[in-house]
């Protein structure tokens, strides 16, 4: 979910992304630092290893009231996989199929948890996806109208589309 004027995926290399939910203050900083620290290694650096930088910084700052929570994605062209981490403030890291990160959450799992499945195609999971960030949108004041949906894939990101919730 995204607002007009503010978009909450951030690239952190051509194959690397973050999410910003939390303090967007906090989320794009973070994210840019996390940028900046592996800029000379982003072609062979996996999505594992710049979630767990991001975490080991925002570890050691517990008790500074930092409001993270972050989604870092990408494809791993080691391992010719896509891969998915949630981080927040507290320096937790959390592999995984979905998350979903910020205070729509609970209504977005709502969707997610009942229809997920491992091998969904690429439309199936786009639907699903859409349905789970308008869920949000719909029950969460805080959460933005706008819906915006990407592929990221071997050969980086696609905006598959942008749409206003009303």
């Amino acid at each position: 979910v995204g607002s007009s004027t503010t978009l909450k995926l951030i690239p952190v290399t051509k194959h690397i992304y973050g999410t910003m939910a939390g303090g967007a203050a906090d989320c794009t900083f973070w994210l840019r630092i996390l940028k900046s620290k592996i800029q000379e290694c982003e072609d062979v650096l996996s999505v594992k290893s710049a979630a767990k930088i991001l975490s080991n910084m925002l570890h050691s700052l517990q008790g500074y009231n930092l409001s993270v929570g972050t989604m870092i994605m990408g494809w791993d062209n080691a391992k010719n996989t896509p891969a998915l981490y949630f981080v927040d403030n507290k320096g937790t890291r959390i592999e995984g199929n979905y998350f979903s990160v910020g205070s729509g959450s609970t209504f977005a799992y709502g969707i997610l948890d009942s229809a997920y499945r491992y091998d969904m195609d690429l439309k199936e999971a786009v639907e699903l996806g859409r349905k789970a960030v308008e869920m949000a949108a719909n029950r969460d004041s805080f959460s933005g109208g706008f819906i915006n949906v990407y592929f990221i894939g071997k050969n980086g990101i696609e905006r598959l589309s942008r749409e206003f919730n009303e």
